[in-house]
């Protein structure tokens, strides 16, 4: 495959979410879901880092804390609502699981891999 020169790139990634299991006491369940990110140039990602140094308080600190993960998520597949059927993709619905460590994590490694173009060996976890 040749190397592609542009602007925007978006992918695909396995995301793995590491979690409490709800039935069983002490232990951990992974959840799988593929995630459509846009890699981050560097220019973009010094400029947030830079911002987020400026903030002045601990409450702005907080509200911003997980830009990263905000600009680079686009949507998802694989990813199920309580009431079993797809859960479609929306700002809102993202904030909703941000506010879990277990998915924030699950996130941050995943892309980090995808960033330092590091396979994970497990191939599609969902097919359309």
């Amino acid at each position: 495959m040749n190397f592609i020169v542009t602007d925007t790139y978006q992918f695909w990634w396995p995301v793995t979410v590491r979690m409490p299991d709800p039935e069983k006491a002490g232990a951990i369940i992974e959840q799988k879901f593929e995630a459509l990110f846009e890699a981050m140039s560097d220019t973009k990602a010094k400029e947030m880092d830079a911002a987020f140094a400026g903030l002045e308080t601990d409450e702005d600190r907080k509200v911003h804390e997980h830009d990263v993960i905000r600009e680079v998520f686009k949507n998802w597949r694989g990813v199920i609502a309580e009431d079993g059927k797809d859960q479609v993709f929306t700002p809102d619905v993202l904030e909703r699981c941000i506010n879990h460590s277990w998915f924030r994590v699950g996130v941050y490694e995943a892309y980090a891999k995808a960033m330092r173009a590091e396979e994970t060996g497990e191939g599609p976890t969902v097919k359309n």
